[in-house]
Order: C-alpha cells, then structure tokens, then sequence
C-alpha cells in the first residue's frame, strides 16, 4: 500500500496534477474490479478528467502496478498481488440509501479491517474525506459486536435507531476492530471518492 499511494507524492515533471492519492486509488481499485477497463470508463469511475486519467496510468505503469492493451488497462502480476492485499483490508463501497447518520443525497459505506486501531477521533477520516469533494464521513469501530463512536456512543444502534445498521451489518460484515466509514457526497463519485480518501487514512 505505501509503494502505491507514495506514486502521486513523486515530484511531477509538468503542472501539478489535478488528482491526490484518493484519485489514484479508487482508479487502482476499479482496474482491480473491473479486470479491464478503457481509458474513458476509468475516468468517469475514478471522478477525473482524460488528460489526469494518463497521468494516473503512466504512474501506475512506470511502478510496474498496471499494463495498457488492446483490451484496455490491466493489472499486471504485481499489481495483482498489490490488490489482492488492497482487497483484503478495504471492502467494495457498498451504496446506502439516504440516511441522517452522515451528511450528503448519496451515501456509501466501506469496512477497514482492523482499521480501528488507527482511528483516533474521526476527524482525520471526516477531512480526508470532505477535501476531495464529499459532504461528510462518519467513522464507527466495531467493539464487542456494537458500532462504536470514539468519544462518543459505545452503542449507536441503540442511541440512533436506523435500518441503515442492518445494511451495514448485512453489506459489509463488520469483525471485532473493524472500522466502517459512512461517507456521504452531493454525487455518487464523490462518496466513492471521498470513502476511498477515508479509508486510505487506515491502511
């Protein structure tokens, strides 16, 4: 994960480009999904224009991660391993229909496994997040099977009564130490986006 996210903190040889790492991820993870994937899908999937969307493809290629074909960008062996590891700690976005447990019309949710021992208060996931574009992130740790707020409920199904809790329990099957993020954005790329950045905080 520091190989793949370290690739945009390289000093850029042109204008600094119009993407962050959270960029660069979700494309990396919709290579990972999607098996192959054009140029212009991996665009309009990862919130960018075409002229970043190379950029994005040239950096992932030159660290060996990603391979163009006819058939569109793959992931090379190496890359391969990378996601597999990737695929292992962040689950799929799953899509949440509008909830008041986070701001924003479209919401997804993710799960970082093991990802709470790394969350302090919430507030560095909540930022994360919001710089790329999102309205909002709610970060929650699973403790002895409950959703937990750090600094605040030990319990949140009980202290906010919502059939979202079902849907995260069912959708992502949060364990013991888990980390779920609720992101919320004006548009569905941008709660991808911004749950992905969240999440990448974790890792």
């Amino acid at each position: 994960m520091e190989g793949l996210l370290r690739i945009t903190n390289r000093k850029p040889l042109g204008p600094f480009p119009t993407f962050g790492s959270a960029h660069l991820l979700l494309a990396f993870i919709t290579i990972g999904q999607k098996g192959s994937v054009g140029r212009h899908a991996l665009a309009s999937n990862s919130g960018l224009g075409e002229g970043a969307i190379r950029t994005v493809i040239k950096r992932l290629r030159e660290e060996g991660l990603a391979k163009v074909g006819s058939a569109g960008c793959r992931l090379t062996p190496s890359g391969k391993r990378v996601y597999a590891t990737l695929a292992g700690r962040l689950s799929p976005a799953l899509a949440v229909r509008y909830s008041d447990l986070t701001m924003g019309a479209h919401q997804v949710a993710v799960v970082v496994r093991k990802g709470g021992a790394k969350v302090t208060s919430g507030i560095e996931q909540r930022d994360s997040a919001i710089k790329v574009g999102a309205a909002g992130a709610t970060t929650y740790i699973i403790r002895e099977s409950r959703f937990t707020i750090p600094g605040g409920s030990s319990d949140c199904e009980h202290d906010y009564p919502s059939g979202v809790w079902d849907v995260l329990r069912k959708g992502l099957r949060p364990k013991e130490g888990d980390s779920v993020i609720l992101c919320g954005a004006a548009l569905p790329i941008l709660a991808n986006l911004g749950a992905v950045a969240a999440a990448a905080t974790l890792l």
